[in-house]
């Protein structure tokens, strides 16, 4: 298959609000269950051992018409609860049988109650994650938190996810990440033949497909790339940060491109690279789990750091490691935690004389012209001046 091929499926996939292929994927087995999820992180190893598929809800997009939902949030909240919520009372999300609701902010912890009142029958979770890195007692905490979950996933099933089903799916999963770890250092080293808009979609595509034909589905596009020859430009190399969460409008990221970027890095759906590298598939599935999440994983606004001199410095790392000139800092309007953080980052540029700029979106966006004025006048200022 060639990339367009791929990508005309990857399109499909993020259009569709209906979750056509998740819904045929419950449907060819009556003992199948689908977990939907909202960002940023939670352990889809436990889901697949237990003969589930977890399901990326990242809100509506730019196509959803949002009516219901703003009956549940006030004007000042971001927009993706609002869409959230009216993707489950337009019956989108009728075939889901839980929903995990990870601990990114107040608005989120806030919509897993609203869920447990509109959706009684569902499986609900508030999925905390430590806020303490030492493994006797952030690490403790985890380990049960993590158990906690496996036993509501086998009450919900009715099947055992046993330590060596977990075993498997980590070891699956840990392909997935390194497909995805390739296909980013791809795009780094050619972006003019890995567009960021066919990486988005990609990592869009593993939200809503298996993890087994996500794996293929990268490994043909990876093989396709590489065989392209297409014309080099003489765009910016840039940085894209804050968008971990509420996704933006795919014309924004095109926007950005068009406008003279290459973006070598970014931090969309941060599901797929949270766990830097791979655990282990030997010996306590859980533990390793819980290791790797204190010890290995990304660093992001929606993760606490107990050290002011440290905040930054993995953007800073990234920065270097992709050869980039710039840092673009795109958060979603009324997003706490990265409006909180852009403060400390852009400090940390100003220090090292990392040239950046700053804008807000929603996952509606329809104006793309500002955007892609201001991005076009920061990568021209970058070939001029620095």
């Amino acid at each position: 298959m060639s990339t367009v091929d791929i990508i005309k499926r990857c399109e499909e996939l993020y259009e569709d609000t209906h979750f056509t292929a998740a819904r045929e994927w419950k449907a060819a087995d009556p003992s199948r269950k689908v977990i939907g999820y909202m960002p940023v992180y939670v352990p889809r190893e436990i889901m697949h051992a237990g003969n589930m598929m977890s399901l990326g809800i990242l809100g509506g997009g730019d196509n959803l018409e949002v009516i219901h939902g703003d009956a549940y949030y006030q004007s000042y909240i971001c927009r993706i609860p609002r869409s959230t919520i009216e993707l489950g009372k337009t019956g989108r999300l009728d075939f889901v049988d839980g929903m995990l609701f990870p601990s990114i902010c107040d608005v989120i912890r806030n919509l897993s109650g609203m869920w447990k009142l509109m959706f009684p029958e569902a499986y609900v979770r508030y999925f905390d994650v430590p806020q303490n890195y030492k493994d006797d007692i952030g690490g403790n905490y985890y380990v049960a938190e993590l158990q906690e979950l496996r036993e509501g996933l086998e009450k919900l099933s009715g099947n055992k996810i046993t330590d060596e089903a977990i075993r498997n799916s980590i070891q699956i999963y840990n392909i997935n990440r390194k497909l995805i770890r390739e296909l980013y250092d791809l795009r780094a080293e050619m972006p003019h033949n890995v567009s960021s808009n066919d990486v988005y979609l990609l990592n869009r595509a593993g939200m809503v497909i298996p993890v087994e034909e996500h794996n293929e589905m990268l490994r043909d596009y990876m093989d396709a790339a590489m065989r392209q020859d297409n014309p080099k430009r003489d765009n910016c190399r840039i940085i894209i940060n804050g968008s971990f969460c509420e996704q933006p409008p795919l014309n924004l990221i095109r926007s950005i491109e068009l406008a003279g970027c290459y973006i070598v890095d970014d931090d969309y759906m941060l599901v797929n690279r949270w766990l830097l590298n791979e655990v282990p598939s030997e010996g306590n599935p859980l533990q390793n789990l819980a290791d790797a999440f204190l010890h290995e994983s990304a660093d992001s606004a929606a993760k606490y750091c107990d050290r002011h001199e440290d905040v930054g410095m993995y953007l800073l790392s990234t920065v270097k490691e992709r050869k980039a000139e710039g840092v673009i800092f795109a958060a979603p309007s009324f997003c706490d935690p990265a409006l909180l953080e852009r403060p400390m980052l852009t400090d940390r540029m100003k220090e090292h004389d990392i040239p950046h700029i700053s804008f807000k979106y929603a996952e509606n966006s329809g104006q793309m012209q500002p955007i892609r004025e201001q991005a076009g006048t920061f990568a021209d200022s970058i070939k001029l001046w620095s």
